[in-house]
């Protein structure tokens, strides 16, 4: 295993991790006031879902259930382990941004954003050379 991949089973790892938690915090304690997670209810007035479970359990699969198959792709040497690196970095970046643009620009984001990046930049490099 390459230090690519090593790089790339690091961030998969924390950004699986973020993602379990957060989905199943919003699933399953959406009301709770939490000073790590903190999601008030008039904050889903203004989207398309009416609670937070739905998100929840989209952020649990493609955020923390996602990464998760893209470590063990990258385990078994699948040969395109990298696209699903790709598509982790994608989902990332869409959730981040729509995130920032909803609820405003927060601490967290200062780490996620260059996560996201990171993660899109180490996919792309792992990509299989077929010409």
């Amino acid at each position: 295993m390459n230090k690519l991949q090593k790089s790339s089973i690091v961030l998969l790892s924390i950004s699986g991790l973020i993602g379990l938690v957060r989905g199943i915090r919003m699933t399953f304690y959406p009301a709770d006031d939490s000073l790590l997670f903190p999601y008030p209810q008039e904050m889903m007035k203004a989207s398309v879902f009416s609670n937070y479970s739905v998100l929840g359990w989209i952020v649990f699969f493609l955020i923390g259930v996602f990464s998760v198959l893209a470590i063990a792709a990258i385990f078994l040497k699948i040969r395109n382990f990298a696209y699903l690196i790709i598509v982790e970095g994608i989902f990332l970046s869409f959730f981040t941004l729509t995130h920032v643009l909803y609820a405003g620009f927060g601490m967290i984001h200062l780490f996620i954003l260059p996560l996201c990046i990171a993660t899109v930049i180490l996919g792309v490099l792992q990509t299989p050379r077929e010409f």
